[in-house]
Formats: structure tokens, C-alpha cells, sequence
């Protein structure tokens, strides 16, 4: 019955995935370092955001260039994510996006 809903299967795999120990610690470690991440990312990316508008504006800087490397990094990160355990990259993601949200800082 489940090979004919996607979704079914979608939380088959992550219940097989999460009914393992080390999965947990996976998911505390990729929740943490997350959020350390997004932490950093909030506060360095406004000025470097700052930083490269200013020489846009100045004409020293492609806007083209930084759109092809946006797009291959976010590639690269997503084959990253990929790779790693279940736990680690949902751990990861979420955590990041809960330090980008913080609103503690």
C-alpha cells in the first residue's frame, strides 16, 4: 500500500531512519552546530551583503558572477546535505534556520 503514496513512504524511510540510536546523537549534533552556523551567518552576512552592494554600486562587481556562484554553492551544499546521515542534515538545516530566527542576538 505504501508504493502508492509518495508521502507514506517519505515517513517509512524517516522512521527507519530515526529508529536507530546514533541517529539521535546525529540529529542533536547536526541541531547545534546548525545553529552555530546561522548564528555566524546572521551576523556576518548583512555586512558582507553591505560590503559587495557598495561596490556594485561602484561598477567593481558583477552581478552575473555573484548569481553563478550562488547557484553552484547552494549545488554544493545541497550534494553535501545529501551525503551526510538523515539525522546530521535535517539536524543541520533546522538548526541553521533557528539561529538565522534568533531572536535573542
Amino acid at each position: 500500500m505504501t508504493g502508492e503514496i509518495p508521502a507514506l513512504e517519505v515517513a517509512e524511510a524517516l522512521g527507519r531512519a530515526f529508529s536507530r540510536e546514533e541517529a539521535w546523537v546525529y540529529l542533536g549534533l547536526g541541531l547545534l552546530s546548525g545553529y552555530a552556523l546561522g548564528r555566524v551567518a546572521r551576523a556576518v552576512m548583512p555586512w558582507l551583503a553591505l560590503l559587495y552592494l557598495g561596490a556594485a554600486l561602484l561598477g567593481r562587481v558583477d552581478l552575473e558572477v555573484l548569481a553563478r556562484h550562488l547557484g553552484a554553492a547552494s549545488r554544493d551544499l545541497w550534494a553535501f546535505l545529501s551525503g551526510l546521515p538523515t539525522g546530521l542534515s535535517l539536524g543541520a538545516v533546522v538548526g541553521f534556520l533557528s539561529g538565522l530566527s534568533d531572536r535573542w542576538g
